[in-house]
C-alpha cells in the first residue's frame, strides 16, 4: 500500500511538474530567443508583455556574427569578396550602406566621440588607406587650414614631396606649392611610406566629411578608424526597427510542406506575400500575441514566413539586378534596407526555427540582390514573439501578382486593346509578336530621359526639389527614380497603401524633406514602378483616343509617343507641342516629348 501510494504520489507530482513546464513554454517570452552573441533588449507590448529585440546600441558591424558561406563577384571590374569566418565589416563597403545609414556624413572626429577607445594619436595612417588614395590638391582642398599650412610642417606630404619631387622647396605654403606646379596636385599621399605616420601628421583630417574624400564608396567599412566599433544606432540615419507589429510564432513547419499562398515573406522587387509552390516550402505560421483565437483575428493571423533557405525570390535592381541570377532568399526587410532578415531552418522536432541575415552590394546604377550570407541572427521557439515590422500593401491581397520588369509588363484587361493599337503602327519598326514591347520600349525612354539618359542611373531612395501647381492646388516633393511628385495620383495611389501613408503625403505636401529610409518604407521600388507602369498604360490608353491638332487624326505612331511623353512631363492637360518648361527649368514639353521619341526608336527592337 506505501509502495503504491509513494507511486501515485510521484506520478502526479512529475506530472504536475511536466504540466508546469509545458504552460510555461506556451505563454513566457523568456524563452523565445536564444542568440548569446546577439545582444538583446526588452520592450512592452501592447498588453503590457515583454518583447525582446535585438539592442542595436551595442551591435556593431566588426562585432556581428561571421557569415557562414563565402562567395566572390565582379562589380565595376573590382572584386568583391568575402570569406567564411569575415564579419560584415570587412565585406561592406560604404557605398553599400549609404542609403540606410548614411555614413558618408561622418568624420573621424564624430567617430571619436562615440568610440571611445579610439585614439588617432595612435592610429597609423595606412590604416586609413582612403586618405592615402587622396592627391595632394583634393587634400588641400577639403582639409581645413591645410593649404595654408607649410608642407614641411605636414610630415607625410613632406615625406612624398621629398621622394616624388625633391627639387621642391617644401618651406612653402602646400597651395602655393600646388599652384606653381600643377602635377605635384596629382601625386597621390600613399605614393609614399606611411606605415610611421599616425592620423594626426595631417592636421585637420579628423575635421572632413567621409564624403568629400574621392572614393569613398569604395572604401569598406573595416577601412574607416573606428567605423565598425560604432554602434548601428550612432550613424546618421539610425539603425531601428521599421514598424512596430510583432507576431507569435503558432505552428513550427517543415520541409515536407508545399503550396503556401498567404505569406508575408518576399522581396523589395517583388513584394512581401510571395507564395511558394511546387517546391520544399518550411516556414513558421504566425498569430496574434494574445492568442486570442478566431474570437480576435489580426490581418496576418494564419499567415506564413517562408524559409529562404529553400525558396528564392527575385531581388536588385539597375545595373546589379542580375547578379545571382537576380534572386535572393525569401524575407524581409523589417530593420530597413540594410540587410535582409530570412527564416533559415524551421526544425518540427525540437520547435525551433533560426533566423539570419542577409547583405546586398551597391554602387551609383543599382544594387544586387540581398544574397551575402548567411549572418546568424536570432534563434525563435513556438509561441515565442517575433518582429514583423511594417505591415503595408502586401496584405491587401491574398496571392502575390508579379510586379514589373524588365522582361514583365502589367496590361491589364481594360488596356490590353489599346496597347494593341500602340503597337499597331510604330514608324520605321519591324512587327513585333509580343503585345508588350512597345509599351516596355515607351517606358524605358520615358525613365531614360529623367535619369539624364541612363535607365540604371536612377535611384529609388532618390529626394528632389519641392514644386507646385501654377495655380498652387497642388504641392510636393519630388521622389524616387521616376521623378514622381509627390501629388502625383498614381504615386498617392501606392504610398497611401503604406500605414501612416496618408499623413506622409500630408507633410510632404508641406514641403517636408523625407530621409531614405522614410522613402524607401512609403514608397518602395516595387511601389514605384507600379506607379510608372500604371501612369503610363493609362496615359497611353487616353492619349490614343484624343485628336492629334497637327494631323487631324486620333494620336498615333510617333506622335501618339511624343504626346504620352508630353503628358508625363507636363501633366494631362498640357497644351500638346507646348514650349513651357517646368519648374525645374528643364525642357519644353515639346523638346522633352522629342527627346523620348529619339530615345524611344533606339530602345524599341526593330527601329
Amino acid at each position: 500500500m506505501k509502495i503504491g501510494r509513494f507511486l501515485v504520489i510521484t506520478c502526479l507530482s512529475l506530472f504536475l511538474v511536466i504540466f508546469s513546464w509545458f504552460s510555461l513554454y506556451l505563454t513566457s517570452p523568456s524563452v523565445a530567443q536564444n542568440q548569446p552573441s546577439l545582444p538583446t533588449r526588452l520592450t512592452n507590448g501592447a498588453t503590457s508583455t515583454q518583447l525582446s529585440l535585438p539592442d542595436w546600441q551595442r551591435i556593431f558591424f566588426a562585432t556581428m556574427p561571421p557569415i557562414q558561406k563565402g562567395g566572390s563577384i565582379n562589380i565595376d571590374n573590382k572584386e568583391r569578396k568575402w570569406k567564411v569566418g569575415d564579419t560584415p565589416d570587412k565585406y561592406l563597403s560604404l557605398g553599400d550602406i549609404e542609403d540606410a545609414l548614411q555614413p558618408s556624413l561622418l568624420s573621424l572626429n564624430s567617430i571619436t566621440k562615440t568610440v571611445s577607445n579610439l585614439d588617432l594619436k595612435t592610429v597609423p595612417l595606412n590604416n586609413f588607406p582612403l586618405l592615402g588614395q587622396q592627391t595632394l590638391q583634393n587634400l588641400a582642398d577639403v582639409v581645413p587650414n591645410l593649404g595654408q599650412a607649410n608642407a614641411e610642417l605636414i610630415q607625410p606630404v613632406a615625406a612624398l614631396l621629398k621622394t616624388q619631387a625633391p627639387q621642391t622647396n617644401i618651406n612653402t605654403p602646400l597651395s602655393k606649392l600646388l599652384a606653381q606646379n600643377q602635377a605635384l596636385g596629382e601625386l597621390k599621399l600613399n605614393q609614399t611610406n606611411l606605415s610611421s605616420y599616425t592620423i594626426e601628421d595631417i592636421p585637420n583630417v579628423d575635421a572632413v566629411q567621409l564624403s568629400n574624400f574621392t572614393g569613398w564608396q569604395n572604401t569598406l567599412i573595416s577601412g574607416v578608424p573606428g567605423l565598425g566599433a560604432l554602434p548601428l544606432t550612432e550613424f546618421p540615419i539610425p539603425l531601428a526597427e521599421f514598424g512596430n507589429t510583432f507576431a507569435r510564432i503558432d505552428f513550427i513547419w517543415g520541409k515536407a510542406e508545399k503550396r503556401r499562398q498567404r505569406t508575408i515573406s518576399g522581396s523589395d522587387v517583388a513584394g512581401f506575400s510571395v507564395p511558394c509552390s511546387d517546391q520544399e516550402c518550411p516556414y513558421i505560421e504566425l498569430d496574434d500575441l494574445e492568442n486570442s483565437g478566431r474570437s480576435k483575428q489580426s490581418q496576418f493571423e494564419g499567415r506564413s514566413w517562408i524559409s529562404g533557405k529553400y525558396q528564392q525570390v527575385e531581388g536588385g535592381w539597375g545595373c546589379l539586378e542580375g547578379v545571382n541570377s537576380g534572386k535572393e532568399p525569401t524575407g524581409r526587410l523589417p530593420f530597413g534596407s540594410a540587410f535582409k532578415v530570412v527564416v533559415m531552418e524551421p526544425d518540427e522536432k525540437t520547435d525551433t526555427v533560426n533566423t539570419a541575415l542577409f547583405f546586398r552590394f551597391k554602387n551609383i546604377c543599382g544594387a544586387t540582390p540581398y544574397f551575402i550570407g548567411p549572418v546568424p541572427f536570432l534563434t525563435y521557439k513556438l509561441n515565442a514573439p517575433i518582429f514583423i515590422g511594417t505591415l503595408g500593401s502586401e496584405l491587401s491581397q491574398n496571392t502575390y501578382t508579379p510586379n514589373l520588369n524588365s522582361s514583365e509588363v502589367s496590361a491589364n484587361v481594360s488596356k490590353t486593346n489599346t496597347v494593341s493599337a500602340f503597337n499597331s503602327a510604330q514608324p520605321n519598326c519591324q512587327s513585333q509578336s509580343s503585345q508588350t514591347a512597345n509599351l516596355m520600349a515607351l517606358a524605358k525612354s520615358i525613365a531614360d530621359t529623367e535619369n539624364n539618359g541612363n535607365y540604371n542611373n536612377g535611384n529609388y531612395n532618390d529626394v528632389g526639389a519641392y514644386a507646385c501647381t501654377n495655380d498652387r492646388s497642388n504641392c510636393g516633393v519630388s521622389l524616387g527614380k521616376y521623378k514622381f511628385l509627390s501629388y502625383d495620383k498614381y504615386a498617392q495611389e501606392q504610398i497611401q497603401k503604406a500605414n501612416g501613408g496618408k499623413e506622409f503625403l500630408a507633410k510632404l505636401s508641406q514641403g517636408y524633406r523625407p530621409n531614405d529610409a522614410e522613402v524607401f518604407q512609403f514608397f518602395p521600388p516595387v511601389a514605384q514602378e507600379d506607379a510608372f507602369q500604371n501612369s503610363i498604360a493609362d496615359k497611353i490608353n487616353s492619349t490614343s483616343q484624343e485628336i492629334d491638332p497637327v494631323t487631324k487624326k486620333p494620336f498615333s505612331g510617333a506622335r501618339l509617343v511624343e504626346r504620352v511623353a508630353q503628358k508625363y512631363f507636363g501633366g494631362d492637360s498640357s497644351i500638346v507641342d507646348s514650349d513651357a518648361k517646368d519648374v525645374f527649368g528643364r525642357l519644353s514639353i515639346k523638346n522633352y516629348g522629342e527627346d523620348v521619341l529619339n530615345k524611344y526608336k533606339q530602345n524599341f527592337q526593330g527601329c
